[in-house]
């Protein structure tokens, strides 16, 4: 596809600003990050639409907490709203299993790896959406983790689009001898932290960390200090396998939402508490609540149900 708008949404990403707006019209600021975030999806949906050809296929990646699930979802409503038949495929549907991937010094499996999936049916599966406009996408047993042995038809109609959603869906070993008509690429992440003055208070990393630690602690009942140990090989793994495609996307999203801070810091400060003293991590987690501490409270209530937020703090109209 051509590359319409390899550029993303900036934000004036100072504390005092975003605490003046938070004191002064909570409700009005949560708006006013949704409707820009909306406001660029319809965007980007809006030129793809305009591709003379009848299916589509996004290729949709995007680092740990950056937001792909939810954006998938808001991208797939945007494309019905058009008039488009939309699936979403989770590329996570072809790992190779734990018996079958790379392990790491520590003896871990490396399932950051582009060659914890199982390639060449993936490569196949976007050619025959774009050929044929179906085929068979295999069912992974997360429970297990390992293949389930099961799969599921998909069938594309004309004027259809398809997300296939996951964090190597950028990397060109997926779309190499695949015709470029039909096939957009995205790349979505938190790309601004915010300042005081020069000095950041909090890095679009650290504003993903918040995320992942909400998350994994509420919804996949994730140890805090467990999860503070695994991050940075998953930040590694990023580095390895995702950040050096980020440019070949056609398009990018930058997912923060400038209020989040305000509010995520109450549950995300009590989650810090959690971790020991003494943990080697504790320099990095005062650090944090520190910055956390600045910000004005915002109550969660006011969120959405459909904001990309919810995916980390719970109560959206979506399912993860």
């Amino acid at each position: 596809m051509t590359d319409y708008l390899n550029t993303y949404r900036r934000y004036a990403c100072d504390i005092d600003r975003v605490n003046e707006e938070a004191r002064r019209s909570p409700n009005g600021f949560v708006a006013s990050a949704e409707r820009i975030f909306r406001n660029d999806l319809h965007m980007i949906v809006d030129q793809i639409c305009r591709e003379p050809v009848n299916r589509h296929v996004v290729l949709l990646s995007g680092p740990s907490s950056s937001g792909k699930t939810t954006t998938s979802m808001r991208l797939a409503d945007e494309f019905r709203n058009q008039g488009f038949d939309t699936k979403i495929i989770s590329m996570d549907n072809f790992y190779l299993g734990k018996d079958k991937v790379d392990i790491l010094p520590d003896g871990k499996p490396d399932f950051e790896s582009v060659n914890a999936l199982d390639i060449p049916p993936i490569k196949q599966c976007i050619h025959q959406l774009l050929t044929v406009g179906e085929c068979e996408i295999p069912k992974y047993d997360f429970k297990h983790s390992r293949p389930s042995g099961e799969s599921f038809p998909v069938k594309l109609s004309k004027n259809s689009a398809i997300i296939m959603e996951g964090i190597h869906a950028l990397n060109p070993i997926f779309s190499e001898g695949v015709s470029d008509s039909g096939v957009t690429k995205i790349y979505v992440s938190v790309k601004q932290g915010i300042k005081d003055n020069e000095e950041y208070v909090l890095t679009n990393r650290d504003i993903r960390f918040i995320r992942r630690l909400v998350r994994d602690y509420s919804f996949r009942k994730v140890d805090p200090q467990y999860m503070l140990s695994m991050w940075d090989t998953v930040v590694d793994g990023e580095k390895k396998y995702i950040r050096p495609f980020r440019y070949k996307s056609d398009f990018t999203v930058n997912s923060l939402l400038i209020y989040e801070p305000c509010v995520m810091k109450k549950t995300a400060m009590s989650l810090f508490e959690r971790i020991p003293a003494d943990d080697p991590g504790r320099v990095f987690i005062d650090r944090l609540y520190a910055a956390l501490e600045r910000f004005e409270e915002i109550d969660p209530e006011l969120v959405p149900t459909n904001s990309l937020l919810r995916e980390f703090i719970g109560g959206g109209c979506y399912s993860y």
